[in-house]
């Protein structure tokens, strides 16, 4: 799984404007490096029916440059594979709605009172559709396009070591552009790297 490229900023409280936020120049370069690195790491990837992404405009343009170098056929979007946001009430002040992310973050069982869910009911809905896709396609590489958070939160929980101390935890970013792989067994799911972006230096 993959974290999109570098996003444009947007000002707009609109939520739809949130959602449908494209990658810059910069972010384009990201994925194309990616996309290249990929195909030469991981030659199985190329020519493979489906890579999923998260409904997010920038995740599905991440994913339709993977695709496109990869010669991937299709792509099917999943909403468990979306951004984790305690607050999408951009009214409210940028300050307050880092503080609920921040807590969310410290606490993965705290409830956000703006949405009624914590940042484990994202991830356990993360992980059981990665485990549903991989039961449905065994032996096969599964190739997601997706967001830092989700990707950081969920390797935190299954390898602590990764997780870093509460006061940095909402600075803590994965790359742009950046490559995690998990494997699973068909039970469990284990960590075999994180936040790769040596292609990107």
């Amino acid at each position: 799984m993959f974290r999109h490229g570098e996003k444009q900023k947007v000002d707009s409280i609109n939520i739809d404007d949130k959602r449908n936020v494209k990658l810059t120049d910069l972010g384009i370069d990201q994925i194309n490096k990616l996309g290249k690195i990929l195909s030469e790491r991981f030659p199985l990837l190329n020519s493979s029916k489906i890579i999923y992404s998260s409904p997010y405009a920038r995740a599905i343009q991440s994913g339709e440059i993977v695709k496109s170098i990869l010669n991937i056929q299709n792509m099917i979007l999943s909403p468990e594979f979306g951004e984790f946001y305690t607050s999408d009430n951009y009214k409210k002040p940028k300050e307050y709605r880092e503080q609920l992310q921040e807590k969310a973050m410290q606490n993965p069982n705290w409830i956000s009172p703006e949405t009624g869910f914590c940042l484990n009911d994202a991830i356990l809905k993360f992980k059981n559709k990665i485990k549903e896709i991989c039961l449905n396609n065994q032996n096969d590489l599964i190739l997601i396009s997706t967001h830092g958070a989700i990707i950081r939160n969920t390797v935190y929980g299954l390898e602590p070591k990764f997780r870093p101390d509460n006061n940095v935890i909402l600075d803590s970013k994965i790359h742009e552009g950046g490559y995690t792989i998990l494997d699973f067994d068909g039970k469990n799911f284990k960590v075999e790297e994180f936040d790769i972006h040596d292609y990107l230096d």
